[in-house]
């Protein structure tokens, strides 16, 4: 390999190290029986906006808490202790939700798929934004 070749090479890679999406949407498939859910959601925020992801088990929708980046993030509404884990959980309010809700913080964090039971699940990204 000749030097210019490498010298590309290790460019590019540094160039493709440095861009990072600050947010992911996925399509998430959960099974039930003999029935099939496809749906998105979305982690992280973007360039102007940070997000927490929630799931209201009420209307059975993912909700989404945005602010602006650079600006405090919300103070929980609550706090919960778990006892099966000894963790302290925080509670936040979402716009449209009547009770505060435990933020998801990632689609690895989601062992479980909340419309569906499914604990086997799959996700794929859609659309990587900032």
């Amino acid at each position: 390999m000749s030097q210019q070749t490498l010298a590309f090479s290790i460019a590019g890679l540094l160039v493709g190290a440095g861009i990072a999406s600050a947010g992911t949407t996925y399509e998430v498939t959960g099974k039930a029986d003999d029935k099939t859910v496809i749906y998105e959601v979305s982690f992280g925020g973007g360039f102007n906006f940070e997000q927490f992801t929630a799931f209201d088990p009420k209307s059975k929708q993912f909700v989404y808490l945005k602010w602006d980046r650079g600006t405090k993030a919300p103070a929980p509404a609550m706090k919960i202790w778990d006892h099966r884990t000894g963790e302290t959980i925080p509670l936040y309010s979402f716009p449209k939700v009547k009770d505060p809700l435990p933020v998801i913080p990632s689609i690895e964090a989601m062992k479980i798929c909340p419309i569906t039971g499914d604990k086997k699940f799959e996700s794929k990204p859609l659309i990587a934004y900032d």
